[in-house]
């Protein structure tokens, strides 16, 4: 029998499978089951919005704001976790945060009622805020820099993959056996999950940020460079700016997508679990195509700046220009810009993710990009409540949708713009002395 090649992780006397092996990739596909899980917990609010309202006798501002409540500590908890993984294994991390997912629906379902659903949503949002960072934290420890964007691309892909698995399912239940149901079934899918990682997930060997370029670990230090100087520059603000956009956009899309559908498109509850996955099956494809793409380009010669950079803002801003023309639409027309406005925008998450790993030292690597992950995410804290209080006081479903279409387009297509032109890995990671001076790339 041969025997798997190892590889010593530096400083440590220990050894692991070689990056890139068949164990980095049963890593990549339970974070991407986690995220399918994580996603489908964000949604089910939004798809048992009609019974849930009805039941618990809730406004549309009373939703909007229950709906914003999954926010509160999500990027408080993002950041903390962030830091801790300086010091303790992300597998470990990832294992305890889906516990306490698990958890946070016992008490809506012993008892429901407004106070309960609050606290519930506030309480997942919690565990959840540092999912997203933590994930691409833990995959990147497995593959080097010119071969991380599909992996990196995949976690979030679980993202959208979740919306398209999940809507029809939790539509069924909801619609067959109540909005409880939905929950229960998430609830048990987050048990099994954390059995199977307790077998499965292991840390990666790339430790250090010279390993992300030669593919195998290399002995020495990094550069100790300073958290200031890591979160201001044109790469860690324009990636922000163009994720605040983009992250308003998702935050719409999960609580307030298909109550658009309903009462400003007219369509029918059966069919909203259909029509909503459209635009999350191009978000998938984008998600994973693109930083493919990108991959191959960059092999081939071109900057992250130019691959990355460049790509996720002018598409964070064309999908602002379709949001800010969908509330004048109908029909076939609605439904494609639809797809393009909510569809589109998420690449720029595996992009920015991508291009924070090429200026953050590994060791500090999963503070910034949680830390990138809690700022942008704040957008969730805002977009649901402030949608819907322009639907209520609209009184008119389509016309306070179109007013907040309206903001929603106005960030995207500025801070896509203001990405496109900012975000430069290469020349950010020279000056914080992680490249050599005329290097175009890690």
């Amino acid at each position: 029998m041969a025997v798997p090649q190892t590889t010593e992780l530096a400083g440590s006397g220990t050894s692991q499978t070689q990056p890139g092996s068949v164990r980095a990739w049963l890593v990549v596909a339970m974070v991407v089951a986690l995220m399918v899980i994580n996603f489908g917990d964000k949604a089910v609010l939004g798809l048992a919005a009609g019974p849930i309202m009805r039941e618990l006798g809730l406004s549309a501002a009373e939703y909007g704001a229950v709906a914003s409540s999954f926010y509160l500590l999500f990027s408080v908890s993002a950041v903390l976790v962030g830091f801790l993984s300086n010091r303790v294994k992300t597998t470990w991390i990832l294992g305890t945060l889906a516990v306490l997912w698990s958890l946070t629906s016992v008490p809506l379902l012993l008892a429901a009622s407004a106070s309960t659903l609050y606290l519930s949503r506030i309480a997942l949002g919690a565990a959840e805020g540092p999912t997203a960072p933590m994930v691409v934290h833990a995959v990147q420890k497995w593959f080097p820099e010119d071969r991380r964007s599909v992996p990196t691309a995949l976690t979030q892909m679980g993202g959208a993959l979740g919306l398209v698995i999940a809507a029809p399912t939790l539509v069924y239940l909801i619609t067959n056996h109540g909005w409880r149901a939905a929950f229960v079934a998430l609830a048990l899918a987050g048990v099994v999950w954390v059995v199977l990682w307790a077998f499965i997930g292991r840390e990666g060997p790339l430790t250090t940020y010279d390993a992300g370029q030669h593919g195998v670990v290399q002995a020495g230090g990094e550069p100790d460079v300073p958290y200031r100087k890591l979160f201001f520059n044109g790469t860690f603000l324009g990636g922000l700016l163009a994720g605040v956009g983009a992250y308003w956009a998702l935050a719409m899309n999960t609580a307030w997508l298909p109550m658009y559908l309903e009462k400003a498109l007219g369509y029918e509850p059966h069919q909203i679990g259909v029509v909503v996955v459209i635009p999350n099956v191009l978000n998938a494809l984008a998600i994973l195509v693109v930083p493919w793409l990108s991959g191959r380009w960059m092999r081939r010669g071109a900057t992250g700046r130019a691959a990355r950079g460049v790509v996720a803002g002018l598409a964070v801003a064309f999908a602002g220009g379709c949001m800010l023309l969908l509330p004048h639409a109908s029909g076939a027309a609605a439904l494609v810009l639809m797809t393009l406005a909510f569809g589109l925008p998420s690449v720029a998450f595996p992009l920015g993710y991508l291009t924070a790993a090429q200026i953050a030292p590994v060791r500090k690597r999963g503070a910034v990009i949680a830390s990138k992950t809690a700022l942008v995410t704040l957008a969730g804290v805002f977009a649901p409540a402030v949608t819907g209080a322009l639907v209520q006081a609209a009184g008119s479903g389509g016309a306070g949708f179109q007013t907040a279409f309206g903001l929603c387009a106005g960030l995207m297509i500025v801070g896509g713009l203001l990405a496109a032109l900012v975000v430069n890995p290469e020349r950010d990671a020279r000056r914080l002395g992680l490249l050599p001076a005329g290097a175009d790339r890690p």
